[in-house]
């Protein structure tokens, strides 16, 4: 067989990204917190950038401890609200466990990259896997398959998408339970929080001892995995913007007083055009460049977080006079093609991002409903579904509780499909226990 070489030409066109654009998108997905350390680690650098400083995040935390004035307190606490924070580490430590996994894709490695970017201050996954499967064009098992990857990094329990799964992954782990323990994780944490341990011990033909042994093995394990690795903080989150009401309209505005006012230093300037050495011109010349860099960076992030805003206000603002059950279905897409935006954009623009409302603060992600596809075409929102639900509990029959799959086939007759495992997760949303145990108790 003869073997050759040849030489071949191929054209192709790239995307290119210039160094303003990575760096504009880079400072869009920060937080206020993010975004200000990286503000102060750029004037660090760069001499040519000068910052008139304001009252920091940090002087704002410490309002509450001091002895601060009244009209202060008021001013101050009506932004600021307790919320768990996620030391960046715990990131670091899950990416690092990662990093060693053998035989995964490039797509497989960023689809557990985002299980991980998306837990909660418990350790819990905090996103469908229906979701995931659409976003990274995969299937639903692709995804539960990777999710187990995730859930078997330390700690135990990491990656649960709920206490009964968290409970079941550290049983799995250890592998020393009493033979009870799998099957009460799985079917009776109600019942044992309850003391029901008669009535479980007689469903298995065991003794009460014996199921107390397994009781006394689950309350040893750890309901937030996370506690493991790191204690539990407290940070103050600080609203990237504020909606206020006046005369019945609503009005937005960015919240960026706590951050250092960026300008010029006009002495370095002004030696950059009266210097002649042509090495100090030069490096005062790209370090000009890179201060209107970082100024054109923030100014555009405060620009791009203020147009996402409003179209999500405007598509969501049956919440502002009704709050979250008046949420909307509503997907990153939508907004973007808006806006005429990336998606991936979009989703920067949101990350960690917080906004004080008329309804309360929260994330910006939560006015993102996933919603449920009719069979008529039409999209509902899970909080309506949620409601139809409930209305159909409290009609049911105290004698015959209905089933999952009863109120399914119901929801099916109103051309609602819901899979029998949806209403389950709704339902124990709603706090409402499993039909055989609603129909004990009545």
């Amino acid at each position: 067989m003869e073997t050759s070489l040849n030489l071949q030409q191929k054209l192709e066109n790239k995307l290119s990204l210039t160094p303003q654009v990575k760096q504009s998108l880079e400072i869009l997905k920060y937080s206020l917190e993010e975004l200000e350390q990286f503000i102060r680690e750029e004037a660090n650098a760069n001499p040519l950038i000068d910052l008139k400083e304001t009252d920091t995040i940090m002087d704002m935390a410490r309002v509450q401890d001091n002895n601060a004035s009244s009209i202060a307190r008021e001013d101050y606490l009506d932004l600021m609200m307790h919320a768990p924070y996620q030391d960046e580490s715990l990131e670091t430590y899950l990416m690092e466990q990662l990093g060693v996994q053998k035989g995964l894709t490039k797509l497989e490695r960023e689809i557990v990259l985002y299980f991980i970017r998306n837990l909660n201050e418990l350790g819990y996954l905090d996103c469908d896997i229906e979701d995931a499967a659409v976003r990274f064009c995969s299937s639903v098992e692709k995804c539960e398959e990777l999710l187990y990857v995730l859930q078997s990094f330390e700690p135990a329990g990491i990656g649960a998408r709920n206490l009964s799964e968290c409970l079941y992954l550290q049983v799995v782990r250890k592998g020393d339970a009493p033979k009870l323990t799998e099957v009460l994780i799985q079917n009776h944490l109600e019942d044992l929080a309850e003391g029901n341990l008669q009535m479980v011990a007689d469903l298995y033909e065991a003794s009460v001892a014996e199921v107390e042994s397994s009781f006394s093995y689950i309350k040893q394990l750890n309901p937030r995995p996370l506690a493991e690795v790191q204690g539990e903080k407290q940070q103050y989150i600080i609203p990237d913007l504020i909606v206020e009401e006046l005369n019945g309209e609503f009005f937005i505005q960015l919240n960026d007083r706590y951050l250092p006012q960026v300008s010029i230093n006009t002495v370095y300037e002004e030696l950059l055009h009266s210097n002649s050495d042509k090495e100090t011109k030069a490096y005062l010349k790209s370090k000009l460049s890179d201060a209107f860099l970082l100024m054109r960076g923030i100014q555009q992030r405060h620009e791009t977080l203020y147009r996402v805003t409003e179209i999500i206000l405007q598509k969501q603002m049956a919440f502002l006079q009704n709050g979250k059950k008046a949420l909307v279905p509503l997907r990153l897409k939508d907004i973007a093609e808006i806006l005429g935006l990336h998606e991936s954009t979009v989703s920067r623009a949101i990350r960690q991002k917080y906004i004080q409302t008329p309804k309360g603060t929260m994330e910006l992600k939560t006015f993102f409903v996933r919603g449920v596809k009719m069979q008529g075409g039409e999209v509902e929102s899970p909080l309506f579904i949620k409601e139809k639900i409930q209305d159909i509990i409290k009609m049911e029959s105290p004698d015959k509780p209905l089933s999952d799959q009863k109120i399914a086939n119901i929801l099916l007759a109103e051309d609602i499909p819901i899979a029998r495992r949806t209403i389950a997760k709704y339902r124990e949303e709603l706090g409402i226990l499993q039909s055989t145990k609603r129909g004990r108790k009545k």
